[in-house]
C-alpha cells in the first residue's frame, strides 16, 4: 500500500454482546492511527504499520455481508431529517421577533418650550404687545405725582403701583381692558364715605365700579407679635436692632355679585405691577418690576393672596427708641442710620377663596350648558373654563427704559392654577404654602409644604432667564422653563404624629434649634430636600422611620401626601448660558403617586451659592427695601428648588459612575411606624415615565421600557462663547416601568461589586434597549433591545467586572435580545429562565442556573434571507460572492455551559486549545449544517455537510483550536465614563459582535485540515457522558477538487485529494511572459506536470531564471510535494526568485456510528509535524 495513500477506518456492524468491546476497540485504533505524535521524519508520521491494511482487509471481506446497504439507508435517512428541519426565518423566530421590538418608537421632541409668559411680562418686556392705556413709563409709579387729587392725596410715586384688568366673555361676547393707578394706601373717600386701602376699577367703563383691589401690608401693628426692637438696656435704652413680622396681602373683589356683567364672565385678569429703582437720581439706573398676577372663571369675593414672612431684620444706628420712631414718622431715616440686615424663612404664600354670603359660586362651576367636568377637565390652565390661578415675579432691567421698554438683565416668576379634579367642578376655599429653607443657618434643607381644603387639580409654571448676568461663577447664567401638572392634589392634614414623623426624619425635629418657625400644625404634602452632608447639629435617633437621621444617607429627597396623587406630570427645558442649541430636556409622568415616596443616596444637592438678595443697598428707600427684598427672597428659595431639580437627575446618574455610590427608591403608604394601630407597608408607583436629553429623544409610548440613546450628531455642542463643549446630556434615557414600590442600586468602585434589587408587582414585560442615531434617523440606527416576557416581584442583580448573579421571585419566561445595524443583525432569545442563575466571564465564559433553560436560541446574520431550523441545531450559512453570512444556534434544557481558555493562547496541541463544557437536564436530537455557496477561484476552500446526533447527549466537553483569550471580556465596569454614558458607549460597539462571530466561524472552517506547514498542527478532544445509546451521522466535505465520493459504512470513510500550488510573484518574475503565464495555468490545473507537460514546464522555469526548476517539476509529478521532497528543494531560493509553495488539501468524510454506548466516550485528535 502506498504509504502517501488515504488511510480508511472501517469497523463493522454491530455484532451481538457487550457493544462497548468494539467501540473501545476502534477508539483504540484511532488513538493509534492518528493521535499519538512520532519524533521521526515527516513521513514516517503518516504511517500506521500497516495497521489500517490489515483492518481494511478484515472489513473488505464483511463488505460482502451487505454493511454498505445498511449503512447507505440509515446515514441517508438520518440526514434527511437535517434537510427536513432547514428553513428560513418565520415570523416567530427571535430574529423576526426582536427585529419588531423597536417598531413603535416616536421621537419626543425635546427643544425648549416656547416662550409663554403671563400678559404682565409680555408687557413689561415689549412696548409693541402694551395695549391702549398702558403707563408710558410703568417706573413713574416711582416718582410721579400726576395722580394727587383730593380723594388720593397719597398717590405718590413711592406708594403707587399699576393694576391692570382683562375681562373676556363666554361666545365671543365683549372684552375689556382696563388700566388704574393703584396705592398702598388706596383711594379714601369714595361716594362719601372712607375707603382707606381699597383700589376701585371700573371694567366696562359704565361710570359704575367693579372691582375694588387692595395690597396692603398686614400683621405689624401689634408689638411683640407684629414688631419688635432690640435695645441696649439701662435707663435711657439705645435702640439696635428692629424686626417686623409682615404679610403682604393681596385682596381682589367683586363690588356687586349681581351685576350682569359677571354672568357671561369667562377669564378675569388682574395684575399688579409696581416699579422699583436702585437709584431714583439716575435716568439710567438698574430697576425692577415686580409683578402679582391672579386670574379668576368666576366673580371673586374678597378673594386674597398673601405673602407671610416669618421676620424682617433691620439694622438700626445706635439712637434712643423715641428719637428714632419720631424719624421714622416724619420720614427722615436715611440708608445710613436704617438698613435691612436679614430676611428669615419661613414664608408662606396665603390663599382664600371664600363664597360670597348665601352663595357658592365662588368655589363651584356647576354649569352644565358651559362646563363638562370631564371633557373641559384637561385644558391648558390659562384657557380652563373652571379655576382660580396666581402668580408672583420680577424682571430686573437695565434702566428704566426712557419711556417705553428697557433692556431686560433677568426674570422669573411663578404661576399657578387651582382646578377641580375630573369628574368634580368644586374649587378650594383654602390654600397655604409655605417655603422653607435654613440658608441663614447649617443650609442644609429646602421644602415645600402646602395645605388646601379641598382636592384639585393645580398647574405650575415656573421660568427664571439669567442668560444676561453672572450667575455663581459662571460668566452667564441659563434659562429654566419648567411647566408642571398636579392631578388630585392631596387635601386635608395628616395626623400631627405623621408630620412630626416627618420632620424628624429630615432632621428637623419639632423644636429642633435648626428648624426655621414652627412645624406646621395642618398639612396635605411636604416635598423636602435634605442634605445630611451639611447637618452639624444633633438629630433624634428613631431607628422606626424608614430613615433614621442618625445614619442618614448624604442625600434624602421626601415627597409625602395624606393621599396618592393620581398623576404628576413635569417637564422642563434647561439652557445653559441662553442658547437655545445647549439645552436639556426632562420630562416626568407619575400616576398613581404613592402616598410616600423617599429618594435617598450618596449622591449630592449642593446650595446654589447665588445670591439674588442685596440687603443694605443705599439707593433703595426703606419701602422700597422692604417689599422688593421680601418678594425677591421668597423667589430666590423658589429659585434654589428649581436649581436643585434641574441638578438631580446629573446627580443621582453619577452614582453609577466610576466613583461609585448609592441610590434608594422606596414607595410607602406612611412615614410613621405604626398609626393608630396601622403599621407602615410598601406602596406601588402605578406607572412612571421618565425622559431626559439633550437632543429629541427615542421613547416607547405603552411599553414598559429602559431605552437609552445616543445622538451622535450632538457628540459636541457649541457653547455661548463659540467653543465646542460636551452636551449637557451626551446619552438621552427614557424609562417606563409599572408597579414598582423599590429600587436599591449600590456600586462600590474599590470592590467592583454593583448591587441592583427591583421589588414591585407587575408580571408585566419589560423592554431595555439602546440605540445609536443621527439627529433621529432610525433607519440607520445601530439598535440593540431585550424583551422579558414577565418581570418578577422581586428582582437582584449582582455584578462584577467577571461576574453576574441573578435572583428573583420567580422564573421568567423569556428574554429575547435583538441588535440591528444597517450591515448586521443579532438574535438571542433565552427561553424558560430560572429564578436564580449566574454568569461568568473572564479566563472562564460560563452560566449555571439551580434549574435547567429551556433553551437558548442565538440567530446571527447580515443575509437578506436568513437561514435557521427547527429542533435543536447548529446551522452556518454563507455566500462570499454576496458577503453574506447567517448562523442559528439552538440548545434545550441546559444546566450549565462554560467556555474555558486555552492554557496558553496560539500554542499548538491541546495546551492551545479552548474547552466548552455543558450539562444538560436530558438529551435530545441535534442536527448541524454547513453550507457554504461562495464560488472560490480557490477551490479548496469552503466546507458543506450535514452531521446528526440522536440524540446529543446531556454531558459534552469539547476541546478546539482558539486564538482567543476571554480574559478580555468584561461587563461594563464604567471606568472610562460615567453612569449610563459609559454603558452607551459599551452597548453601541456591541451589536457588531455578531459579525465577529459569523468571521471567526467563517475563518475556523473554510480551511479546515486544509493546510500544510505550521497551519497543520493540529488537536481535538471530544468527551461525551451519557446515559444513553446514541447514534452519530457526519456528511462533511471541504473544497471541490474530491471527485469520488465516500462510501456510506459502518464507521469512518473519507477521501482526500492534496495538492501543492504554486503562486507567483510576477514582481520577481520579469521574464515571465503573458503567454508563460497562460500555459503555467493550463500546466497546473490538475496540480500535476506529467510528462508531455514535463518539458515544457522546464522550458518556462529556466527562461525565468527559476535555478531548481528540473527538480520542482519532478516533484511535482504527482501533485504534491511531501516534506521529503521538500528537504530535496531550496524553499528560500525559490521564493527570492519568485515561486511560493502552498499545500491545499480538500477532503470529503463520512461518518456513519450507530448505537454508541451509554457512559463516557473520549475521542482525541493531536496531529502535529514533529521533524
Amino acid at each position: 500500500m502506498d504509504e502517501r495513500a488515504l488511510r480508511l477506518v472501517s469497523p463493522g456492524l454491530p455484532q451481538s454482546g457487550d457493544p462497548r468491546k468494539p467501540a473501545i476497540f476502534l477508539i483504540l485504533l484511532m488513538l493509534v492511527a492518528i493521535s499519538n505524535p512520532v519524533a521521526a521524519d515527516t513521513s514516517i508520521s503518516r504511517d500506521d504499520f500497516d495497521v489500517i491494511d490489515a483492518l481494511m482487509e478484515t472489513l473488505a471481506d464483511r463488505t460482502q455481508g451487505g454493511e454498505p446497504d445498511v449503512a447507505i439507508n440509515a446515514a441517508q435517512g438520518a440526514l434527511a431529517q437535517v434537510d427536513a428541519n432547514a428553513r428560513g426565518i418565520s415570523e416567530s423566530d427571535p430574529l423576526a421577533v426582536s427585529n419588531s421590538f423597536l417598531d413603535n418608537i416616536s421621537m419626543r421632541d425635546s427643544s425648549s418650550f416656547e416662550p409663554d409668559h403671563p400678559r404682565p411680562y409680555e408687557f413689561l418686556m415689549d412696548a409693541s404687545t402694551q395695549p391702549e392705556g398702558f403707563p408710558n413709563n410703568l417706573f413713574e409709579t416711582l416718582f410721579s405725582v400726576n395722580n394727587l387729587d383730593l380723594n388720593n392725596i397719597l398717590a405718590i410715586g413711592i406708594n403707587t403701583y399699576a393694576v391692570y384688568v382683562n375681562f373676556t366673555s363666554r361666545d365671543s361676547g365683549p372684552s375689556y381692558e382696563a388700566w388704574a393707578q393703584g396705592t398702598f394706601t388706596g383711594e379714601l373717600i369714595v361716594d362719601g364715605q372712607l375707603v382707606l386701602f381699597a383700589n376701585y376699577i371700573d371694567i366696562d367703563g359704565d361710570g359704575a365700579d367693579d372691582l375694588s383691589v387692595a395690597l396692603t401690608i398686614e400683621g405689624i401693628l401689634n408689638q411683640g407679635d407684629g414688631w419688635g426692637v432690640e435695645t441696649s438696656g439701662g435707663l435711657i435704652p439705645i435702640i439696635e436692632k428692629l424686626w417686623i413680622n409682615p404679610t403682604f396681602q393681596w385682596e381682589v373683589s367683586a363690588l356687586d355679585q349681581t351685576d350682569p356683567l359677571w354672568d357671561s364672565l369667562q377669564h378675569l385678569e388682574i395684575s399688579l405691577m409696581k416699579g422699583l429703582a436702585f437709584d431714583i437720581t439716575l435716568d439710567d439706573s438698574e430697576s425692577y418690576a415686580i409683578v402679582i398676577d391672579t386670574r379668576f372663571t368666576q366673580p371673586p369675593h374678597e378673594f386674597t393672596l398673601g405673602v407671610g414672612i416669618e421676620r424682617i431684620e433691620f439694622n438700626i444706628a445706635p439712637q434712643d427708641l423715641i428719637s428714632f420712631l419720631a424719624s421714622l414718622l416724619i420720614g427722615t431715616v436715611n440708608s445710613s442710620e436704617f438698613s435691612l440686615s436679614s430676611i428669615t424663612a419661613p414664608y408662606s404664600v396665603q390663599i382664600r377663596n371664600p363664597n360670597a354670603p348665601g352663595t357658592d359660586i365662588q368655589t363651584d362651576c356647576q354649569d352644565e350648558s358651559y362646563y363638562d367636568p370631564i371633557a373641559d377637565n384637561e385644558a391648558p390652565s390659562h384657557e380652563h373654563k373652571c379655576g382660580f390661578g396666581i402668580g408672583v415675579g420680577y424682571i430686573r432691567f437695565d434702566g428704566d427704559g426712557g419711556g417705553s421698554s428697557a433692556p431686560v438683565l433677568e426674570m422669573s416668576y411663578l404661576d399657578a392654577g387651582f382646578h377641580p379634579e375630573i369628574g368634580d367642578t368644586k374649587l378650594p376655599e383654602e390654600v397655604d404654602l409655605t417655603i422653607r429653607n435654613d440658608n441663614l443657618g447649617e443650609n442644609s434643607f429646602d421644602s415645600v409644604e402646602i395645605y388646601s381644603d379641598k382636592g384639585s387639580d393645580v398647574y405650575l409654571h415656573y421660568f427664571e432667564d439669567r442668560a444676561n448676568v453672572q450667575d455663581g461663577e459662571s460668566e452667564f447664567g441659563n434659562v429654566t422653563d419648567a411647566r408642571a401638572w398636579i392631578h388630585g392634589l392631596p387635601s386635608g392634614t395628616m395626623p400631627q404624629q405623621e408630620i412630626n414623623s416627618i420632620f424628624t426624619m429630615i432632621g428637623e425635629a419639632p423644636n429642633s434649634v435648626n428648624l426655621p418657625g414652627e412645624v406646621p400644625d395642618r398639612l396635605s404634602l411636604i416635598i423636602a430636600i435634605k442634605n445630611f452632608t451639611g447637618d452639624t447639629s444633633a438629630n433624634v435617633n428613631d431607628p422606626t422611620l424608614p430613615v433614621n437621621p442618625t445614619d442618614a444617607p448624604n442625600t434624602l429627597i421626601a415627597v409625602v401626601g395624606t393621599e396618592s396623587i393620581d398623576r404628576l406630570e413635569y417637564k422642563s427645558t434647561f439652557e445653559r448660558g441662553g442658547v437655545s442649541t445647549d439645552s436639556s430636556s426632562l420630562e416626568v409622568v407619575v400616576e398613581d403617586v404613592p402616598n410616600a415616596i423617599l429618594i435617598e443616596g450618596s449622591f449630592l444637592v449642593s446650595p446654589t451659592g447665588i445670591d439674588r438678595v442685596n440687603y443694605d443697598n443705599p439707593n433703595l428707600n426703606t419701602i422700597a427695601q422692604i417689599f422688593d427684598n421680601a418678594l425677591l427672597t421668597v423667589v430666590q428659595v423658589v429659585l434654589d428648588i428649581g436649581d436643585i431639580v434641574n441638578s438631580l437627575p446629573d446627580s443621582i446618574i453619577s452614582t453609577t459612575g466610576s466613583e461609585g455610590g448609592t441610590l434608594e427608591v422606596h414607595c410607602y403608604d406612611q412615614i410613621t411606624g405604626n398609626l393608630g394601630g396601622d403599621p407602615r407597608e410598601s406602596m406601588e408607583i402605578g406607572v412612571l415615565e421618565l425622559s431626559f436629553s439633550s437632543s429629541d429623544n427615542p421613547i416607547i409610548p405603552d411599553q414598559d421600557h429602559i431605552l437609552l440613546a445616543e445622538d451622535t450628531n450632538i457628540e459636541q455642542v457649541i457653547s455661548r462663547s463659540g467653543e465646542p463643549i460636551k452636551p449637557l446630556v451626551p446619552v438621552a434615557i427614557s424609562v417606563r416601568v409599572s408597579g414598582i414600590s423599590d429600587i436599591v442600586q449600590t456600586f462600590d468602585s474599590q470592590t467592583d461589586v454593583r448591587d441592583i434589587e427591583i421589588l414591585g408587582s407587575t408580571g408585566e414585560s419589560i423592554l431595555v434597549g439602546h440605540i445609536k442615531h443621527n439627529d433621529g434617523d432610525q433607519a440607520n440606527a445601530i439598535t440593540q433591545s431585550a424583551m422579558v416576557s414577565n418581570r418578577p416581584d422581586t428582582l437582584k442583580i449582582i455584578q462584577t467586572s467577571s461576574a453576574l448573579t441573578y435572583q428573583a421571585s420567580e422564573p421568567i419566561q423569556s428574554i429575547t435580545y435583538g441588535g440591528k445595524s444597517p450591515s448586521q443583525q443579532n438574535s438571542i432569545q433565552l427561553n424558560g429562565l430560572p429564578s436564580d442563575f449566574s454568569l461568568t466571564l473572564g479566563d472562564t465564559l460560563g452560566y449555571t442556573g439551580n434549574q435547567p433553560i429551556e433553551s437558548i436560541i442565538i440567530q446571527l446574520t447580515n443575509a437578506s434571507e436568513p437561514k435557521t431550523m427547527d429542533g435543536d441545531h447548529f446551522r452556518f450559512w454563507i455566500d462570499q460572492d454576496t458577503a453574506e453570512a447567517s448562523m442559528s444556534l439552538k440548545i434545550s434544557d441546559i444546566i450549565s455551559l462554560t467556555r474555558f481558555s486555552p492554557q496558553v493562547p496560539d500554542a499548538v496541541g491541546p495546551e492551545g486549545n479552548s474547552q466548552i463544557e455543558m450539562i444538560r437536564s436530558q438529551s435530545s436530537p441535534f442536527y448541524i449544517m454547513f453550507e457554504d455557496e461562495s464560488q472560490y477561484e480557490d477551490e479548496f476552500l469552503g466546507m458543506n455537510g450535514k452531521a446528526i446526533l440522536q440524540p446529543l447527549p446531556s454531558n459534552i466537553s469539547v476541546e478546539f483550536p482558539s486564538t482567543v483569550d476571554s480574559s478580555s471580556l468584561e461587563l461594563p465596569s464604567f471606568d472610562e465614563g460615567e453612569g449610563i454614558e459609559s454603558l452607551s458607549f459599551f452597548l453601541g460597539d456591541l451589536v457588531d459582535f455578531g459579525s465577529s462571530i459569523n468571521d471567526l466561524i467563517y475563518d475556523f472552517t473554510k480551511d479546515l485540515l486544509g493546510t500544510d506547514g505550521d497551519d497543520e498542527d493540529f488537536a481535538l478532544e471530544l468527551d461525551l457522558l451519557t446515559g444513553e445509546t446514541f447514534n452519530l451521522t457526519v456528511d462533511m466535505r471541504k473544497g471541490a477538487t474530491v471527485v469520488d465520493e465516500p462510501e456510506w459504512t459502518h464507521g469512518v470513510a473519507m477521501n482526500v485529494n492534496e495538492a501543492t500550488k504554486l503562486e507567483f510573484n510576477l514582481s520577481r518574475l520579469p521574464l515571465l511572459t503573458q503567454s508563460d503565464i497562460q500555459q503555467s495555468n493550463e500546466i497546473l490545473a490538475d496540480y500535476k506536470i506529467d510528462r508531455t507537460e514535463k518539458d515544457l514546464a522546464i522550458d518556462i522555469l529556466v527562461r525565468s531564471n527559476i535555478t531548481e526548476a528540473t527538480k520542482l517539476v519532478d516533484a511535482l509529478e504527482d501533485g504534491v510535494i511531501f516534506d521529503d521532497e521538500l528537504d530535496s528543494l531550496n524553499q528560500t531560493l525559490l521564493e527570492e526568485e519568485g515561486i511560493t509553495l502552498d499545500f491545499r488539501r480538500s477532503w470529503h468524510n463520512r461518518l456513519w456510528l450507530p448505537q454508541l454506548p451509554a457512559g463516557e466516550i473520549s475521542l482525541e485528535y493531536d496531529f502535529r509535524m514533529i521533524g
